[in-house]
């Protein structure tokens, strides 16, 4: 009974302070809703397309972007339509990108299924209100796996 009565206050205690990113969760800030723009902008994945099978250690990623412009700057004056690309596997960030396409390498990530998602962020890296987001499940199945 005493160990449960200390778990417990310690574990609140733990989880209010926490002022550092859990394992695997985003490390995008987050911002409060209102304080964020809108953009002008959207945002689609282009390659792989949907349930594209990866046979190969590298996926080739290709984005387009509507109405929006990418810029290599970061800054706290914001625009509806500048940013630039986060892209993540599983929900972590594997590169914050200046371009609309790169090569990603697939060898840290398990043979299965996996959602490659691509979200265009204004220049101090925090997401759009609403976010502008793209996402498909690709089948990765290194060589030699089959």
């Amino acid at each position: 009974m005493k160990t449960r009565l200390l778990i417990l206050p310690l574990a609140a205690v733990l989880l209010a302070g926490c002022s550092f990113p859990l394992i695997g969760a985003s490390t995008t800030p987050s911002p409060t809703a209102s304080t964020r723009p809108r953009s002008t902008a959207t945002l689609t994945m282009l390659q792989p397309q949907p349930n594209t099978v990866v046979t190969e250690t590298t996926v080739h990623v290709e984005f387009q972007l509507t109405g929006g412009r990418i810029v290599a700057v970061t800054s706290k004056n914001l625009t509806s339509d500048t940013g630039h690309i986060h892209l993540s596997i599983d929900g972590r960030l594997i590169s914050m990108n200046y371009q609309l396409s790169q090569d990603v390498s697939m060898q840290p990530f398990a043979p299965g299924p996996h959602i490659l998602q691509g979200e265009f962020v204004a220049v101090d890296h925090a997401p759009f209100n609403p976010r502008v987001i793209t996402k498909v499940i690709i089948e990765y199945l290194p060589p030699g796996s089959s």
